[in-house]
């Protein structure tokens, strides 16, 4: 009753509205408009564009099988809910629950509720300040020349193979480096913890935090059971052994891998007395905690990763532009990269057209949107003017649909580093808030800054060496099937598998550069 109430009051709600089954109708239709795989992010996007571009905000009902959803993909309006507006902004939706818990185990930082993230996020911002991340790179280095050792094998085999797949068992290994302070060795072969939880990512359900009757499929259930079991007991080991290496060294609890800081909050550097063991309760939220960590910090950025390649493989102008930057920061030998950054890792921060690519990327392929709990008594205000109540909604952002708006962006479908150059005033300089990847205000990622300097060491390690070309026709030819291909005429769009990936894994080959 309450969203045919705002639908009376002119607010901007979805058409096709049915009493009994809410929006789930016209959600059908437009799901069946996508192609097969699509992220339903999408739908959403297609939407805003279709019916809500002047307001930038609608309302979706998605009874009975969640909620009500009041979507935005107004920058305008994204910047109040996460930024000034702190009855928004701090707490995170009680529908997030659901969605994470298979992957997490239970609460964690990302949907902890606000009382209990603060002192959290505290603790665990001092895990990724500037010269701290400026330490990890030699390590990151070091899991990026197995990546491109692993890559010049597949050159020399000239056979189809699927990038991101590939790149999933490099990042395991990079945020290892980060979260536990030790190689995983993902990458030559099996070990639990990444194994895991890439199963336990290919298990989960999309769009978990919408329908709730995925939990029905009795083998997804046993199967993330058993992924979050092995990994509650590998993580929980490591714990354990950590702890009593602090007990044994207290100097050691000055490092600042996140299952180090984790310990340092339980137990401080001046405690007068240490207990025995861990804290069963404590020790299970710290798993929690790491197992996060290991989820978000290496999911999103091989996707980012596979379509950087992408896009550069498709962009030869601009990929020889960022071929000529690394050239004058690194010198001409492709191969003393690698020993540059490792020995001189401020270098990293050097590399201004590699960061405007990165941007670039991610503000066409950004992996995630973000959400926040609407409450009674609050509202927002949409591009219109329109004040809309957030009571009893999920208020979504949609990044997928807010970094192409035509309203938003200029020449929004083109791929153009140099947008991230311009000076204010040039038609090409952004929209404040409108680029959104890691999003914006107290509940922004913690890790930004390690995944930007990740990105910037894996492009100035990899684009001098090797060309990159999808193989999606290939591919299409061994899996035919009928219906559409491509989103707004893209065939690297999109799939939901944790964070957004390029559809298929990113079927390509790669042969080494010819200079």
């Amino acid at each position: 009753m309450q969203l045919i109430d705002r639908r009376n009051k002119g607010l901007p709600v979805a058409p096709g509205h049915n009493f009994l089954f809410g929006h789930l109708l016209f959600v059908k239709k437009m799901m069946d408009a996508l192609p097969k795989g699509a992220h339903y992010q999408y739908l959403f996007g297609d939407i805003a564009r279709e019916h809500f571009m002047k307001e930038g905000v609608f309302y979706l009902d998605l009874w009975p099988m969640s909620g009500l959803f009041l979507t935005v993909i107004s920058p305008t309006t994204a910047i109040e809910v996460t930024q000034t507006n702190p009855n928004l902004s701090m707490e995170r939706p009680f529908l997030l629950h659901r969605f994470f818990k298979p992957i997490t185990g239970g609460p964690a930082l990302f949907d902890l509720p606000e009382k209990e993230w603060k002192p959290w996020r505290s603790v665990f911002n001092k895990g990724f300040s500037a010269d701290h991340v400026l330490s990890l790179v030699p390590d990151m280095v070091k899991e990026t020349l197995v990546y491109s050792e692993t890559i010049r094998n597949l050159a020399h085999k000239e056979d189809l193979f699927y990038l991101d797949t590939t790149t999933l068992r490099f990042t395991m290994d990079m945020i290892g480096r980060t979260i536990l302070n030790a190689s995983l060795g993902a990458q030559r072969g099996y070990n639990t913890l990444a194994d895991c939880m890439l199963s336990q990512i290919r298990w989960h359900q999309p769009n978990a935090e919408a329908n709730p009757f995925g939990y029905l499929n009795v083998a997804r259930w046993y199967m993330q059971w058993w992924n979050g079991r092995q990994m509650d007991r590998y993580i929980g080991n490591e714990l354990d052994k950590r702890y009593r290496e602090s007990k044994a060294d207290p100097g050691n609890m000055r490092r600042k891998a996140v299952i180090d800081l984790v310990l340092q909050a339980y137990m401080p550097e001046n405690a007068q007395s240490k207990p025995e063991n861990l804290d069963p309760e404590f020790r299970a939220f710290a798993i929690r905690q790491i197992r996060l960590f290991v989820f978000a910090g290496h999911d999103s950025t091989s996707s980012t990763i596979c379509y950087s390649l992408h896009l550069l493989s498709q962009n030869q102008a601009a990929l020889a532009r960022l071929r000529d930057e690394h050239d004058a920061v690194f010198g001409k030998d492709v191969d003393a990269a690698p020993s540059k950054l490792e020995t001189q890792p401020h270098l990293v921060n050097d590399l201004p057209y590699t960061t405007a690519v990165i941007k670039e990327v991610l503000r066409l392929f950004t992996p995630a949107g973000s959400s926040r709990q609407g409450k009674p008594n609050i509202n927002i205000t949409d591009d219109q003017g329109n004040v809309c109540p957030t009571e009893d909604a999920m208020v979504w952002m949609i990044h997928v649909e807010m970094h192409r708006a035509p309203k938003y962006w200029k020449r929004p479908e083109e791929f153009l580093p140099e947008r991230w150059l311009v000076e204010p005033g040039h038609e090409l300089y952004p929209m404040k808030g409108a680029w959104r990847p890691f999003e914006h205000g107290p509940r922004n990622c913690v890790a930004q800054s390690v995944v930007m300097t990740e990105l910037r060491v894996v492009l100035a390690c990899i684009v001098r060496k090797f060309d990159f070309k999808p193989a999606y026709d290939e591919w299409d030819a061994l899996h035919p099937r009928k219906g559409l291909k491509t989103y707004r005429g893209e065939r690297v769009y999109q799939m939901e598998e944790g964070a957004a990936h390029p559809v298929e894994h990113y079927p390509c080959r790669v042969s080494p550069r010819k200079v």
